[in-house]
């Protein structure tokens, strides 16, 4: 078996190799890559087992590094999942091994693998995260009857508060424009647009971008990521004085239908904090949820990295983040959220 870094030569191999695996997801496609190099400046490794020119495992893998927060090893940042994918314990070792190696050359206390997926190694794992999934089975109609009676009332009460939701790739200033706001009333840091636009071009098939208008103004935006199996929500915001026309619920429901008539097999509604509020109104979608399965490669500390903004030590960061002026958020907001994963 070798391990090799990616190559143009190889990238063929690769993309071939997550679009047969069922453990890998849209977010290991080579593309991400170019996205987060060229957006954010962090260096990827991605990592290739092979076994007689056939691959037989993959690892992608960033150096998260900034003045402010170290070298942390990602898999992957900024995106919903990511993680390695192995046909067998032996090969998932080697990557693991291989990972490790680069990890400690860039000062790296530990790794944080995304995973979907559970690893076979024993390695530790945490069980924060949580990802809730819709099933299409039976089509859009069939999905519309196994949501909670009050999304579907909102969904209806949207339409008669003449809600409207568009979608293309050309709302992507609307969405960010919204984005950032809602970041920075969470009082968090949010990504440089750049990020944003880097995603459309590198997958413009796969993308797609909402929005939710009412009498000439957008009140809430999202942007999807879709494969053949999947469309992921990953990144959505509204305006807080607008919640009461439920253009989110129209927004999400649109998304769905066409998901639907995709022939996608589930809706995953992204990953959230256990019992938190995001959570809480995922639950009503008819969806199920289960743990994610966050894996760690712990180099040099005992315990598990806890650079969330749930961390207790982080309450004053964030609430004095919330009182920022947006247009000075949005300028401060970018070499701070590279450095949070």
């Amino acid at each position: 078996m070798n391990i090799l870094t990616l190559t143009s030569t190889h990238l063929p191999l690769w993309e071939e190799y997550v679009a047969r695996q069922p453990d890998a997801t849209v977010f290991h496609l080579a593309g991400w890559k170019r996205v987060i190099e060229r957006s954010t400046g962090h260096v990827g490794h991605y990592l290739m087992a092979m076994e007689q020119e056939r691959v037989v495992g993959i690892y992608p893998l960033f150096m998260v590094s900034t003045r402010l927060f170290g070298t942390r090893g990602v898999s992957l940042p900024f995106v919903s999942y990511g993680g390695l994918v192995a046909n067998n314990l032996e090969v998932e070792q080697a990557l693991g091994e291989a990972a490790v190696h680069i990890a400690r050359a860039a000062g790296c206390a530990s790794i944080e693998l995304r995973q979907l997926y559970p690893v076979k190694s024993a390695w530790p794992t945490t069980d924060r995260k949580v990802t809730t999934e819709i099933s299409t089975e039976g089509g859009a109609n069939a999905v519309f009857a196994r949501l909670h009676q009050n999304v579907r009332n909102k969904i209806r009460k949207a339409e008669k508060n003449g809600v409207i939701v568009q979608q293309g790739l050309e709302f992507l200033p609307e969405f960010y424009a919204i984005y950032s706001r809602n970041l920075r009333d969470l009082g968090t840091p949010v990504l440089t647009r750049r990020f944003f636009e880097a995603v459309r071009e590198a997958f413009p098939s796969q993308t797609r971008i909402y929005r939710a208008v009412r009498k000439g103004t957008t009140l809430a935006a999202k942007m999807i990521i879709r494969d053949a199996r999947t469309c992921h929500f990953v990144w959505s915001a509204s305006r807080r004085e607008a919640l009461r026309y439920a253009p989110v619920q129209a927004m999400n429901w649109r998304a769905i239908e066409e998901a639907c008539e995709a022939g996608c097999d589930r809706i995953d509604l992204g990953r959230s904090t256990a019992e938190s509020s995001h959570f809480d109104f995922k639950k009503y979608w008819g969806g199920v949820s289960r743990p994610l399965p966050w894996t760690y490669q712990v180099l040099d500390q005992t315990a598990t990295p806890d650079l969330h903004k749930e961390n207790p030590k982080y309450a004053l960061a964030i609430a004095l983040w919330k009182r920022l002026p947006l247009g000075v958020s949005r300028i401060l907001g970018p070499p701070i959220a590279r450095g949070l994963p």
